[in-house]
């Protein structure tokens, strides 16, 4: 059953059509059994309740008890088929659950909008936010007089009214302008004196592109405060009108994707895939995650990727190296500096989730591809993300245990050899087919080895193919030391040693039995492979460095 008190009183039973309503006086009984749901009210304070405006009637005691029986008469039987209303010398008591009443249905769906606009999601936020003032039919227990509910009534109407500043700001994230501004101005007629409406109504004019719409609405409100109350606009209302003296007619999108290869080849499935997801990102925040080996390409793929989709993204393409110069990981609280400094923030907030926060109202309302490339953890990048759907975000990573919900993962493996031949033909000029052959055996596909040894080819035009097949052994040493090094700085003694026996097992593999956890490490980073359940091999190019680093025999026997 249902009790409606946001408003005049109504009882709701499943099933049936209308709802169930009583006479004044039990009504105003229990209203005031709902104000105070699951606990005890003496029967004096039901008599004033009841006949509020003149003196009782000496029957009034026992004109309770006749109310209470009408009462229970309407209603169905508690959830845990008790009576509805209990009783006891002097006083009753209304047993419902939470979810029964309105009211409190009205303060939960608040509390999970809060959470949901606190983890990003504005449009699960709108969707609770809406519910809520739809359960708002009229001032709260309305058969009660002022004097009785002036507390809880000021209360909810506040609870109210930060419930319509929410939603306005979570329909501005999702880009739904015109229902954000009517509902803010609204609020600013209601009370032209609360600043927080006017600030929030000028920022939703300029993410709406209305610029000189909401510089007109600022100087209302600073003529508003100034007249009334003698005062300057506050901090948040300064704040919202420097954005809108900084909002351009035409605003200049900032796109500093990296040069996108002009031989990219293959991929065309991966590609794909990120060109379809950056599709949703009309009604969400698609998040794709491409990991691999280290030079299998991943930010090439990210680029090209980001190339084509960037008409999706008008108001901005960003790439994010999260890395530093010596390849050490940059703090998220880092990396939210330099892309808050490079919107144009000024006053940085000092706590990482304050800035997260920051950084996510800047994105609302926008539509921006982030590329966030070489994560390292999922720490690293997750108050990086975007909160509100129009951004789209691609993460490139060495490492498959990147933990983070709702992504979309695509792997990549090594090229095929055809793609590697063709790659190698695009980026080399018009090698021999030996040369090419040569190639595929040596760099098994691996787009950075491919690349340099095309590097070496073209610089190299003269030579034979025996003699560029000689020195080419020495090229994909450097190129596997220049991958595989920042990874294997990263392991530590006993996952180096597993990594070298690995790479000195046979073709076969190595067994896995009593190493398991180490070698899952090792594949969760791209170091090895597993081909078959519970064996595990190497890449060519990670085997290469391998050898150039090989430790002790004693080393590896103590595997």
């Amino acid at each position: 059953m249902l009790f409606r008190v946001l408003g005049p009183l109504e009882m709701r039973v499943p099933g049936e059509d209308r709802p169930r309503r009583i006479a004044r006086k039990p009504a105003a009984l229990l209203v005031t059994l709902l104000m105070h749901r699951g606990e005890w009210v003496d029967c004096d304070r039901l008599v004033e309740a009841v006949w509020p405006d003149r003196v009782p009637p000496r029957s009034a005691l026992s004109n309770i008890k006749s109310y209470v029986w009408q009462i229970r008469h309407e209603l169905t039987p508690a959830p845990a088929s008790g009576p509805r209303i209990e009783a006891r010398a002097g006083a009753y008591r209304l047993c419902a659950d939470p979810g029964e009443v309105d009211v409190e249905h009205f303060r939960r769906c608040t509390g999970d909008a809060r959470e949901a606009m606190a983890r990003g999601d504005a449009a699960e936020a709108v969707r609770h936010l809406e519910t809520a003032l739809a359960l708002w039919r009229g001032r709260p227990f309305a058969e009660l007089p002022d004097e009785v509910v002036a507390p809880v009534v000021a209360e909810l109407e506040e609870l109210r009214w930060e419930v319509r500043e929410t939603l306005a700001d979570a329909l501005t994230a999702v880009r739904r302008h015109t229902e954000a501004i009517a509902s803010l101005r609204e609020l600013t007629t209601a009370d032209p004196l609360r600043e927080g409406p006017w600030a929030r109504l000028v920022l939703a004019l300029v993410r709406a592109g209305r610029r000189s719409e909401a510089l007109a609405t600022y100087e209302d409100a600073r003529r508003v405060l100034a007249d009334e109350l003698g005062v300057d606009p506050g901090r948040a209302l300064a704040e919202a009108h420097r954005q809108a003296l900084e909002e351009s007619v035409v605003r200049r999108a900032r796109c500093d994707l990296p040069r996108d290869v002009p031989d990219f080849t293959g991929r065309s499935r991966d590609v794909a895939k990120l060109v379809q997801s950056s599709r949703s990102a009309t009604a969400t925040v698609p998040v794709v995650v491409v990991d691999g080996m280290p030079g299998v390409g991943k930010t090439a793929l990210a680029v090209h990727a980001a190339h084509r989709i960037a008409g999706e993204f008008p108001d901005g393409q960003l790439f994010v190296d999260l890395r530093s110069s010596d390849g050490e990981p940059l703090g998220a609280d880092e990396l939210l500096a330099r892309l808050l400094r490079g919107a144009g923030v000024r006053d940085l907030p000092d706590a990482v989730a304050e800035r997260a926060a920051a950084w996510r109202a800047h994105l609302a309302g926008r539509r921006v591809l982030l590329v966030l490339d070489d994560a390292s953890s999922g720490d690293q990048v997750r108050p990086l993300l975007p909160g509100s759907a129009g951004c789209m975000v691609v993460i490139t990573t060495r490492t498959r245990a990147l933990r983070l919900d709702a992504v979309e993962p695509v792997t990549l493996l090594p090229l095929p050899a055809p793609q590697t031949a063709a790659l190698f033909r695009a980026a080399a000029g018009t090698p021999d087919d030996d040369v090419v052959r040569e190639v595929v055996r040596r760099t098994a596909g691996l787009p950075a080895a491919i690349r340099a040894a095309a590097a070496l080819h073209r610089t190299r035009p003269q030579w034979t193919a025996q003699r560029f097949a000689a020195r080419l052994g020495e090229e994909t040493t450097r190129t596997a030391v220049a991958l595989v090094e920042p990874a294997y700085r990263e392991l530590d003694d006993r996952q180096r040693r597993l990594l070298h026996a690995v790479a000195a097992a046979p073709d076969g593999g190595l067994d896995a039995r009593g190493t398991d956890r180490v070698l899952e490490y090792l594949f969760d980073r791209h170091l090895v492979v597993e081909p078959s359940s519970g064996r595990y091999a190497v890449h060519p190019v990670v085997r290469d460095y391998a050898h150039h680093v090989t430790p002790t025999l004693r080393e590896l026997t103590a595997v």
